[in-house]
């Protein structure tokens, strides 16, 4: 047998090689390669790092399922060793040659004739340049054709011409398949050894540069071939047994990809799905949320939460936004790693709301003039025709209140005042506003009837958290923002500056509150807030939404399964989670009700701000509405009283009992009691009644 040497006597070069290739290759128009630039530019990581406010990588989100990738790594970080090992395994002569090694290649084109591959003569340069041009690429199932190897090394010499060798390596060990998914150096640093790159150490770069070759053969393979490129570099012995340990160990490393950190991923997936990144989507997005403050808010919510475990209370959400901007600050979506249902983001299910929607309903009825805080409604019982039969709702004490005004109705959360107030409106203009405030998902009218007042609609705690955030806006409704807003967003008007006032002021009254959830409870702040409960039918759900002068916090509580909770109301169960969170927020941050504009023109029909700061203070404390005496014919007549007590005196209201003047209400009043029903009413000086009670005498 004729021996290779004896063929190729003489030591080809260059030149001599380009000649042949020209002779045998058929010329085409060669497309220009891209720049180092470009290229490097339009290679992305196979995952999306999201940032927090403050610049933390908070969250890594994998969007390219073909691969892994991790960020492009500069050839100057790469180890020497790592540079050594890669040429040494790959091509020899990368630094000498212009981009064909030419005993490599005859050694190769002789292989070819022989009927093996071609491979073993491709220089880095020549590998990479069948990554740059698709052409090049072998079709599925064969080997690459005699003429692609020829264009091969056209294009590689033309690619060494206008790139510098550390380019054209950089790129090389960026864009190869090391294992399995692992695309380039940097993924299979990080899958292999959990690693940056710059961090490598000898063996390290050894295994990575013999997995270039043929990156998914056996462990055995591999194995003997990082022992053959150690014992090289090296000139030394080395103990195969102890490298293909090491070798097997990071191979099997790889199965379990970490993606660190992953504080937030619910809240990142969102963002892909509501943050209007369906196209073009960015690899760097630089969030609103604050990681500090989304800690301690799963902290306190999962404290919470086990404190509600007697009670058949599971799980939990939190969202905090910002009022002038929407940006959203924090976002907890459950309670963690020990939630039954941690990759579900209870953020956004959707479940009823319960009470939550009232001060909807009486928002539509101040704008179209139909109601005021002032206004007398009747707490009493109810029956509504509707399609099934007759509709009879109750309060969630099974009491009533008799006649009360708005401002009691509201913020004692009272059910039948609240669905007479929707009575006095269109329920389709009313299911529009809540459209208009981003509510999506809404049934017909009809399918609600009279109990879309006590939040018979299904809603996502982002959806109403985002709709509370108008009545702090003044009533301007925009978009909730998912990475910091530049700028004011863009804003519709849902209700007026005077409708909203008057919202926010009945919602922060302590007074008017307490005659349903008494004086000292978790919704009494020391700062101005806000805020609104609300609890589902059956028990299923708990809601807690309110706002300060800077932030909207929502909270849910509940059961993913919705299975009831055991005697939980909105003060007991999603209430103290708002507080503490309300508490945070204003550690060192104070909140005040603004005044409305003194420019501002607003109706008769509407009371001014001064009026209403004055009116919610008058309030009978005692009888409570409701009340029943009994005379005691032990006690001599004349010697038995009733005391009647107000919130705060002034001799310009009067106590008035059914219908008839008492005394001026500068001071407590002692009246005389006889059998009867009565009704005692404090008016003001213009005979309005800011006030009223129902008691019986037996």
């Amino acid at each position: 047998m004729i021996r290779f040497q004896t063929l190729f006597p003489f030591k080809l070069e260059r030149k001599f090689l380009i000649v042949c290739f020209t002779i045998l290759y058929i010329p085409s128009i060669l497309l220009a390669f891209p720049t180092y630039q470009e290229v490097k530019s339009n290679f992305t990581p196979s995952d999306i790092s999201f940032y927090d406010r403050q610049g933390e990588l908070i969250q890594r989100l994998r969007v390219k399922k073909e691969y892994r990738t991790e960020e492009w790594v500069e050839y100057k970080e790469f180890p020497k060793f790592l540079i050594d090992s890669v040429i040494h395994a790959e091509d020899k002569r990368f630094f000498e040659h212009n981009g064909v090694d030419g005993n490599a290649m005859v050694a190769s084109m002789w292989s070819s004739l022989r009927g093996f591959s071609l491979r073993g003569g491709s220089t880095i340069t020549m590998q990479l340049v069948a990554i740059l041009d698709p052409e090049l690429q072998p079709k599925p199932k064969y080997r690459k054709s005699f003429f692609q190897k020829i264009k091969q090394i056209n294009r590689a010499t033309e690619l060494e011409s206008v790139w510098t060798k550390e380019e054209i390596f950089t790129a090389y060990l960026n864009l190869i398949y090391f294992r399995g998914e692992l695309r380039g150096i940097a993924s299979a640093t990080k899958g292999l050894f959990r690693k940056s790159v710059s961090s490598l150490t000898p063996n390290e770069s050894y295994l990575l540069a013999a997995l270039i070759r043929s990156p998914q053969s056996s462990i055995q393979k591999i194995s003997k071939r990082v022992c053959l490129l150690k014992l090289e570099k090296d000139s030394e012995s080395s103990d195969c047994e102890v490298i293909s340990q090491f070798v097997r160990e990071s191979l099997f490393r790889n199965l379990d990809y970490s993606q660190h950190p992953s504080f937030v991923p619910l809240f990142a997936k969102s963002i892909l799905d509501l943050g209007d990144y369906h196209s073009n989507l960015p690899m760097k997005v630089n969030t609103s949320l604050s990681l500090s403050y989304q800690k301690k808010v799963e902290e306190i919510l999962s404290r919470n939460i086990k404190t509600l475990e007697n009670r058949n209370v599971k799980d939990g959400a939190v969202i905090v936004l910002e009022n002038k901007t929407g940006n959203v600050l924090v976002y907890v979506s459950n309670i963690g790693k020990e939630s039954s249902v941690s990759q579900l983001d209870l953020i956004r299910t959707k479940r009823q709301v319960g009470s939550t929607l009232k001060p909807f309903v009486y928002a539509l009825n101040f704008q179209q003039k139909k109601l005021t805080p002032n206004s007398i409604l009747s707490d009493s019982p109810i029956g509504i025709p509707v399609y099934q039969g007759i509709y009879r709702p109750l309060n969630y004490d099974k009491s009533y209140k008799g006649n009360v005004t708005v401002r009691e109705s509201l913020a004692s959360s009272l059910n039948i005042p609240a669905i007479r107030a929707l009575s006095f409106l269109d329920v389709n203009e009313f299911v529009s506003i809540l459209t208009d405030l981003g509510i999506q998902g809404l049934q017909y009218p009809e399918y609600y009837g009279p109990s879309l007042a006590l939040g018979a609609a299904d809603i996502n705690l982002l959806e109403l958290t985002n709709a509370y955030r108008v009545f702090a806006n003044g009533g301007m409704y925009s978009k909730v923002q998912w990475k910091q807003a530049e700028g004011k967003p863009l804003q519709t008007v849902i209700f007026s500056p005077q409708v909203s006032y008057m919202i926010s002021d009945i919602l922060s009254d302590r007074e008017a509150r307490s005659y349903g959830f008494g004086w000292d409870n978790f919704l009494s702040t020391s700062y101005f807030t806000a805020v609104k409960t609300g609890t589902s039918q059956d028990m299923r759900d708990n809601w807690c939404i309110g706002y300060s002068e800077h932030y909207t916090v929502g909270v849910w509580v509940g059961n993913p399964t919705g299975s009831p909770m055991l005697d939980v109301s909105g003060i007991t169960g999603a209430a103290p989670v708002w507080r503490e969170t309300m508490d945070l927020l204003h550690e060192s941050l104070g909140s005040q009700l603004k005044p409305l504009d003194v420019d501002s023109q607003i109706s008769d029909e509407v009371p001014n701000p001064n009026t209403i700061e004055k009116t919610k203070s008058f309030r009978i404390l005692t009888p409570v509405s409701g009340s029943i005496f009994a005379l005691d014919p032990d006690i001599p007549n004349g010697r038995q009283k009733i005391l009647f007590t107000i919130s705060s005196y002034d001799v310009s209201y009067s106590y008035h009992l059914n219908d008839l003047f008492l005394a001026r209400a500068g001071e407590p009043y002692l009246w005389e009691p006889k059998k009867g029903e009565y009704r005692l009413e404090i008016k003001d000086k213009n005979n309005k009644v800011v006030s009223l009670s129902f008691f019986e005498v037996r």
